[in-house]
């Protein structure tokens, strides 16, 4: 009976050192927040938060906002975000499908973390190489969200929870 305790006892401690995040790894606080563009909220639109700091460990944030226009940042697939400084960027989820018709994607819906590796950049990129016959709805917000480079909305989580209201 003391062998099978102390077998037991060591397994736990063993596994707690098995965590997902690591040795390491930063913790993460709640980010939460809303997008309304006119005072109107947006529904479908990825929110991402990419580190400013390329060499920052901070890890990039996604949320996708719902018919309120509210919205829950991630990280790797956890509620919340590491600490650091971030540039606030918007993904338009019609505007992904429609490019993915064009681009032979049969305009299958794309997850939200599939959303955030194609980048604004991406999709001038795909324009630039004489996509022309690609229509691709505007976006219902201003172009300059769509990419870290010229998003005018810088957020920073510090060790607390942050709201993110983006009224544009």
């Amino acid at each position: 009976m003391r062998r099978l305790l102390s077998c037991s006892l060591l397994l736990s401690v063993g596994l707690l050192g098995c965590s997902a995040g690591g040795e390491g790894a930063l913790p993460l606080y709640q980010a939460t927040g809303s997008l309304k563009v006119g005072g109107k909220p947006l529904a479908n639109i990825t929110v991402q938060l990419t580190p400013v700091d390329a060499t920052a460990k901070s890890k990039p944030g996604i949320g996708k906002t719902d018919a309120e226009g509210k919205f829950t940042i991630a990280t790797n697939g956890d509620k919340g975000a590491n600490p650091g400084k971030y540039k606030v960027v918007l993904i338009d989820g019609a505007a992904m499908a429609a490019s993915n018709q064009s681009q032979g994607m049969g305009g299958k819906q794309i997850s939200t973390e599939e959303a955030s590796k194609m980048s604004g950049e991406m999709a001038m990129k795909i324009m630039q190489q004489g996509k022309a016959a690609m229509t691709v709805p505007e976006p219902p917000f201003p172009k300059e969200w769509g990419d870290a480079k010229t998003s005018p909305k810088e957020v920073e989580v510090t060790n607390a929870a942050i709201t993110i209201n983006i009224d544009i």
